[in-house]
């Protein structure tokens, strides 16, 4: 993982340290015994714009998603809830990365590279993390005004002793993730989590996205270094609106290496020439995947859990090919 601009490599290899991760600073939120509660709810929808479907993937952030996804599907959607409980001395953002994949998003107006390597590094450090268990919650079910949806549990998979219980999924990736709209959670509780209710409210997704003078839908033309002028339609609401989301945009290279830039919703970003290079994105030409994102972190509050976050993750794909200037 190779930072750029303010993102210092020792940042993105512990994980823990990153501007703008996911998850929220547990503070003083610990009970008596020393563990805390950690509810961490994922909604996320992709959605394909390319004119050639077949040959432009739809990728989703958590890597969780426990269904197989159709890479050639117009859209996929994933919903993941988790309630952990964890010693009150473990950061919750390394406690999410073990027990999925965390949410890594570098400071408004700069990038970083993410690569395989570095997520191994990264993922090293778990071995020094106490256990982690995944509670129960009963019957979850997520709704809209007009999705009702419940949702999976799930067993996570064996990591030894680090991690164990259940988890919650969407049943399929293809279920109706309506946005905007508000999103209430419900859970009939059980033995080890009181019975909850909370809600959140779910941005609209990217829309009118171009990159340079191209419609995302087409098959965009980058030029080896040189900057990439993304513009998409900013959320409604004026200053105070756009400063409650993110945007973010990944261009994956075939050969696996992803440059990630985050803006703030203005509507228009540019992605460094300096980055879209062979030393980055491998030899030339290229063939990769931009995904404009527009995400949201929304912190809630119910009974038994003392940290609580909801984002929302809404992205469109289409297709780029990197060529020498």
């Amino acid at each position: 993982m190779r930072p750029y601009g303010a993102l210092s490599t020792s940042c993105l290899l512990a994980v823990a340290a990153l501007v703008g991760c996911s998850a929220p600073v547990a503070g003083d939120a610990a009970d008596v015994n020393g563990v805390v509660t950690q509810g961490v709810v994922r909604v996320e929808r992709a959605i394909n714009l390319s004119r050639d479907a077949a040959t432009a993937p739809v990728e989703l952030d958590d890597a969780a998603l426990p269904v197989a996804a159709d890479e050639s599907a117009p859209s996929v959607t994933n919903v993941l809830a988790k309630f952990m409980r964890l010693s009150s001395a473990m950061d919750p953002e390394l406690a999410e990365g073990a027990v999925g994949q965390a949410f890594v998003l570098p400071a408004a107006g700069s990038c970083m590279v993410l690569s395989p390597a570095a997520e191994d590094d990264a993922a090293s450090s778990f071995s020094s993390l106490s256990p982690i268990e995944l509670l129960d919650a009963g019957d979850v079910t997520m709704r809209t005004d007009s999705t009702q949806m419940p949702l999976a549990a799930r067993a996570f998979p064996d990591v030894g002793a680090l991690v164990f219980g259940v988890f919650y999924t969407s049943r399929d990736a293809t279920s109706d993730l309506p946005a905007p709209a508000r999103y209430v959670f419900e859970s009939s509780g059980s033995g080890q989590l009181d019975r909850f209710a909370f809600e959140a409210d779910a941005p609209a997704g990217p829309e009118d996205v171009r990159v340079g003078d191209a419609d995302l839908a087409d098959l965009v033309e980058l030029d080896a270094g040189v900057g990439a002028v993304v513009q998409w339609r900013a959320e409604e609401g004026g200053e105070a609106g756009r400063t409650r989301d993110d945007i973010y945009i990944d261009v994956t290279s075939a050969h696996g290496a992803t440059v990630r830039c985050a803006f703030k919703d203005t509507g228009r970003g540019v992605i460094p020439g300096s980055l879209l290079d062979p030393s980055t994105l491998g030899p030339l030409p290229a063939s990769a995947t931009v995904a404009v994102h527009r995400t949201r972190q929304v912190p809630f509050s119910a009974s038994g859990i003392d940290l609580g976050e909801v984002r929302f993750d809404l992205s469109v794909n289409g297709r780029a090919r990197i060529a020498a200037h």
